[in-house]
């Protein structure tokens, strides 16, 4: 669903440090504008996704650039592990492919994204500990689809006794950790039984 944007409507109540920092704003409500998500996708909502990218890149002192916001953008709208690809393809060509693996690594290296692998050895990004708890992933082996999910509080704290143990033995220090199920979802079990 795509949404008609007044950019005159959409910057009020924001205080730009300058124009280029105007301007990469008025490029996000482009990508927030072309989404189909079935969100609330309004001049309010579009103002905050910007003011935290914002936040975010200024909290760990990494310049505000439009790769950089278009790419938190996208994640934050999405709120869901994507691929590279998936990034490239919604980001409408707001982002060249070769800032993107670039932009990537910066805010992989301040803990601002996760990285990791599917079981079919495709590179996927994720949010990290952005207003979320340590979470694990379940991928669909037929159609690819990647979901968050998060264990049991109990369930992790064994999986720490387990690292502490495992540290002490091979003399190590684990710096952290992921559980990656396999499986087939539901709707792809509908449209496979048919």
């Amino acid at each position: 669903m795509s949404t008609d944007l007044d950019t005159t409507e959409s910057n009020q109540n924001i205080t730009f440090e300058n124009d280029r920092e105007k301007k990469i704003y008025e490029q996000c409500l482009k990508i927030c504008g072309q989404t189909n998500l079935n969100v609330k996708n309004t001049p309010e909502f579009q103002k905050e996704l910007y003011e935290k990218c914002r936040d975010i890149l200024k909290a760990s002192n990494i310049p505000l650039t439009q790769p950089r916001v278009n790419l938190l953008i996208i994640l934050m709208m999405y709120q869901k592990p994507l691929t590279v690809e998936d990034i490239i393809r919604l980001s409408n060509g707001q982002i060249a492919i070769s800032s993107i693996y670039r932009n990537i690594n910066d805010l992989k290296d301040k803990n601002i994204l996760d990285e990791f692998q599917t079981p079919e050895n495709t590179k996927v990004i994720c949010l990290s500990g952005i207003d979320e708890d340590h979470h694990h992933h379940i991928f669909c082996k037929s159609c690819g689809s990647i979901n968050d999910i998060e264990l049991d509080s109990s369930f992790e704290k064994a999986i720490a006794k387990e690292i502490k143990k495992i540290e002490s033995i091979y003399n190590v220090t684990v710096d952290s950790h992921s559980l990656e199920l396999s499986s087939v979802c539901n709707q792809c079990q509908l449209t496979n039984s048919h």
